[in-house]
C-alpha cells in the first residue's frame, strides 16, 4: 500500500532522514571514542543500552517532532513502555496515518566492544506500511534508502559520487554456493534449543553462515548481494522496518518464516533472491 506522494515529497522526506542520520551517527561516534566513560543500562525488553542510544534517539525524536509534529513515532528505547508485543503495536499503528519506526543504535554490543558494525535506522510508514528507509553506518560513512516503488539506492557520503542504485538482479547461487547471515533469540530453553537447531540444519546445507550483530546492516547486505539470505525470529518494527523496504526494493524477497508477505511487526523474516529463498525457506517447518 502506497501513500499518494510525489517524488519532490518523497525526496525531502529522504534528505530530512539523511541529515538527521548522519548528525546522529557523528553523535555516536564522539560516544564510542570514550567508551570507558559511557553508562550502561538493561533494556526492558533485552539487551543492553548506553547513554549513547538514549542521546541519538532524543535528537532524531527532536527533530522529527519540529518537522512532522503530527506524526507518531515508535522509537526502540521507549516502545516497551507503551506497547506489550509485536501484535499490539501493529495494531495500534494500523491505524496512524504516519509514523516513524526509528532505531537510533542498532548493534549496541557491536558500539560498545569498539566495532563499527552498527547502524542508525530511520523509516517512515503510512498506514503501518513503510514508505521510505533509510540505514545510515556511522563509521564509514556507507548509507542505504528505499523508496517504495521507485527502488534502493547505497551511497559513501565521503566519496562525492552519487548515490548507485542496486538492481534487482537475478541470481543463479544455490543454497550450497552461499553465505548467509543470522541473528538468535534471546530466550533461553526450547526456544533457544529450536534456533540453534535451525542454524545447524542451514549450516549444513551453505557454504557459510555469519553473526554480525546488526540485523538492519545484515538486511542491507542481503540487497547490495554481499550475503545471500538473512533470517531471525524475533526482532522488532524498528529492526527490519526500513531494512526490509530496502530489501524488497533491491529485488530481494522477503517473507515471515511461514511465508507471509513482510510487514514490520512479523515475528520472524526471511530475505533471499531466488532460488537461495526458495532452498531457505523449505528447511523452515
Amino acid at each position: 500500500m502506497k501513500a499518494k506522494l510525489s517524488k519532490k515529497q518523497n525526496q525531502e522526506i529522504l534528505d530530512f532522514m539523511r541529515e538527521v542520520a548522519v548528525t546522529a551517527g557523528k553523535k555516536l561516534v564522539r560516544y564510542q571514542k570514550k567508551l570507558d566513560t559511557l553508562s550502561v543500562s538493561i533494556k526492558q525488553a533485552q539487551g543492553v543500552a548506553s547513554e549513547a542510544d538514549h542521546a541519538s534517539e532524543e535528537l532524531i525524536i527532536k527533530a522529527i517532532k519540529k518537522k512532522f509534529p503530527e506524526h507518531s513515532i515508535l522509537a526502540e528505547e521507549d516502545a516497551f513502555k507503551k506497547f506489550g508485543d509485536g501484535k499490539e503495536a501493529l495494531d495500534h499503528f494500523k491505524k496512524e496515518e504516519w509514523c516513524w519506526i526509528i532505531d537510533p543504535l542498532d548493534g549496541t554490543h557491536n558500539f560498545l566492544a569498539g566495532m563499527d558494525y552498527f547502524a542508525v535506522c530511520i523509516c517512515l510508514a503510512w498506514r503501518g506500511v513503510p514508505q521510505v528507509g533509510l540505514i545510515h553506518r556511522p563509521v564509514n560513512g556507507e548509507t542505504f534508502h528505499a523508496i517504495l516503488g521507485e527502488g534502493a539506492w547505497v551511497s559513501h557520503l565521503d566519496s562525492g559520487k552519487r548515490a548507485q542504485k542496486i538492481h534487482a538482479t537475478k541470481s543463479s547461487k544455490k543454497l550450497r554456493e552461499s553465505m548467509l547471515v543470522t541473528g538468535f533469540a534471546t530466550e533461553k530453553g526450547e526456544v533457544f534449543d529450536r534456533e540453534f537447531d535451525q542454524f545447524r540444519k542451514i549450516m549444513g546445507k551453505s557454504r557459510g553462515i555469519r553473526r554480525m550483530g546488526s540485523a538492519a546492516l545484515d538486511l542491507c547486505y542481503v540487497a547490495s548481494g554481499i550475503f545471500s539470505g538473512f533470517w531471525e525470529r524475533g526482532l522488532a518494527p524498528w529492526d527490519v522496518a526500513a531494512s526490509g523496504l530496502i530489501c524488497l526494493e533491491s529485488g530481494v524477497k522477503v517473507t515471515n518464516y511461514e511465508g507471509q508477505k513482510f510487514h514490520p511487526f512479523q515475528k520472524s523474516i526471511i530475505a533471499a533472491r531466488n532460488p537461495v529463498y526458495s532452498e531457505l525457506i523449505s528447511l523452515f517447518d
